[in-house]
């Protein structure tokens, strides 16, 4: 007979039937606001489903917290904090009566709704309170991450004081930002501080991180963590980095490394193929749109196209190559924050599947010549003067006068795998994660095909895992979305920012029938993007860097 566990790890792992008779992808592209729960009169910073789905909680610098259902409030509790209310959890074994509340003011409460006056049991703490987290078998227990040197402490409602679990990294500027633990895999637990890496640890042992996840081509302050989450399965974590660090997807099993740098190795012991033409290659208005919207520099545009055309996955094997060789163009050119890794990512995926792929080489010079890696840019040209010795010869004789200028130095980046980290496996951008620290992205979906998370401009962005394509994104707060939350069971999710409202999204699958009706999604995401970038950008990057020892945003 199964446990408990194990048969929600077994619907977990193969769903339901669901996705075989629902098309998830037109279900988002109908997506709309259905309802606004208004009643906070401040910024709301915390969403939580119960783990059914009947009830919402939220939390609100009104330093309440109320709970709804189907739309309705149906509880306003005064929290008793003093600072702006960022965290609440409804905690498993209460019937949902007892919610568990972290704020600014360096408290924790616990409230019982059953009790007049919501009694309660107060732990004072040494620094705000980001984040908790409970998990559904264990009734008396939950985790808080706190700005403070005690930067993970676990909470017993058996005990009187919460147990230190994991401390800050570095005290003076890493606080701990977010915190999860897995429900299929409860020993499980994931803690993001402010700062890139993400640490994964065994519940049973805190002594040393099971896995560090940082992308590979990012040191320590590059980033700051402001959200972690897991799968449905426990076999990923979702990790938002702001600073414009985009949004990364990290396996946590050690077979689903990427390990890029160790497969570029590989090729580069190849022996070479003929080079590929281009009068060869099949699908000419395919190309040719591409290579419009290069010409035009709609990079963001032509990443997302070669994407969908990757995730196709042609036959011809030269044309596939192709795909991804341009969109390593596309990433190189844009210049976004990581970009250049993740051109050098495609470049060995495209050479991986034909060696024939002389641009891919050639670009993989220019981006390790860009991050300032001599060793690898000269193994590159080396290995491009020998399986292409008459393309290009003027260009890689500049190019190996830049590498051979490159200085060895202990400060550049070292690409190659360490022991106990892991890279990702996916990256989104597209939002900006500045102005504020507590700024989700969660998996949504039957099988976690879907990104969601919130950014400064107030949209709430969608990206399918399936393509990598940015699916679409919709306005969802006047000023900042921060909160991201799917429903545990249906396709639903709820949001909140800056505004004092929650907002409500699900598919309205006939919306010409709607009088009045006016959609809250983009028709040119990329344009949108590009524009407010454009104005706000820089202004935001900066703002982050200078609040990051100081007030969690200027609005809250």
């Amino acid at each position: 007979m199964l446990t408990a566990l194990e048969k929600r790890y077994e619907k977990a792992r193969f769903g339901s039937l669901f996705p075989d008779i629902i098309d998830e992808n037109m279900l988002i592209d109908s997506f709309e606001c259905c309802d606004t729960l208004e009643g906070h009169t401040g910024c709301v910073n915390t969403l939580r489903w119960n783990r059914n789905g009947q009830l919402l909680a939220s939390g609100s610098d009104d330093r309440h917290v109320k709970i709804w259902r189907a739309g309705l409030e149906v509880e306003s509790l005064a929290t008793g904090h003093v600072g702006n209310v960022f965290a609440v959890e409804f905690l498993p074994g209460s019937s949902d009566r007892k919610l568990v509340t972290g704020a600014a003011d360096h408290i924790v409460f616990l409230h019982d709704l059953e009790v007049k006056n919501g009694g309660k049991r107060r732990w004072e703490l040494e620094g705000r309170v980001k984040r908790l987290c409970t998990l559904e078998q264990e009734s008396t227990l939950w985790w808080a991450a706190v700005e403070a040197v005690e930067g993970v402490q676990q909470f017993d409602t058996r005990l009187e004081a919460p147990e230190v679990v994991v401390r800050t990294v570095n005290e003076d500027s890493h606080g701990c930002k977010s915190v999860a633990v897995s429900d299929v895999k409860p020993h499980l637990i994931v803690v993001g501080f402010d700062e890139t890496p993400v640490r994964l640890y065994d519940r049973r042992n805190f002594s040393n991180p099971l896995l560090v996840l940082n992308p590979l081509d990012a040191d320590a302050d590059t980033f700051q963590t402001t959200h972690v989450a897991f799968n449905k399965t426990g076999t990923e974590v979702v990790v938002n980095q702001g600073n414009s660090g985009g949004i990364c997807v990290f396996p946590i099993d050690s077979y689903d490394a990427p390990r890029t740098m160790e497969r570029l190795n590989d090729v580069l012991g190849g022996d070479g193929e003929p080079t590929i033409s281009s009068n060869n290659l099949p699908y000419p208005d395919l190309r040719e749109a591409g290579h419009m919207m290069l010409k035009e520099k709609k990079f963001s545009k032509a990443v997302d196209y070669y994407s969908e055309l990757i995730s196709r996955n042609y036959k011809d094997r030269a044309f596939r190559s192709v795909c991804y060789s341009n969109r390593a163009t596309a990433l190189l050119v844009r210049r976004q924050r990581g970009d250049t890794y993740a051109c050098i990512r495609d470049c060995v995926k495209a050479l991986e599947i034909h060696q024939g792929n002389s641009k891919a080489l050639f670009r993989l010079i220019k981006s390790f010549t860009s991050l300032e890696t001599p060793e690898y840019a000269k193994t590159c040209v080396e290995v491009f003067r020998k399986w292409y010795p008459n393309r290009e010869t003027e260009a890689i004789d500049n190019m190996e006068k830049d590498v051979v200028m490159l200085k060895e130095n202990e400060d550049q980046n070292n690409l190659a795998s360490k022991p106990g980290y892991m890279d990702y496996t996916q990256r989104f951008v597209g939002t900006s994660n500045c102005q504020t620290d507590i700024k989700e992205a969660n998996f949504f979906g039957s099988r976690d095909q879907y990104i969601v998370a919130g950014s400064d401009c107030g949209h709430m962005f969608v990206w399918n895992r399936d393509t990598s394509r940015l699916q679409g994104i919709w306005k969802a707060d006047d000023h900042i979305l921060n909160i991201v939350q799917p429903h545990p069971e249906a396709f639903l999710i709820a949001t909140s920012g800056i505004d004092d409202d929650v907002l409500i999204w699900e598919p309205v699958l006939e919306k010409e029938e709607v009088e009045g009706f006016i959609t809250r999604r983009h028709a040119d995401p990329f344009e949108f993007i590009k524009n407010y970038k454009e104005t706000y950008g820089v202004r935001h990057q900066t703002l982050r860097q200078f609040q990051r020892h100081g007030q969690q945003c200027v609005q809250s």
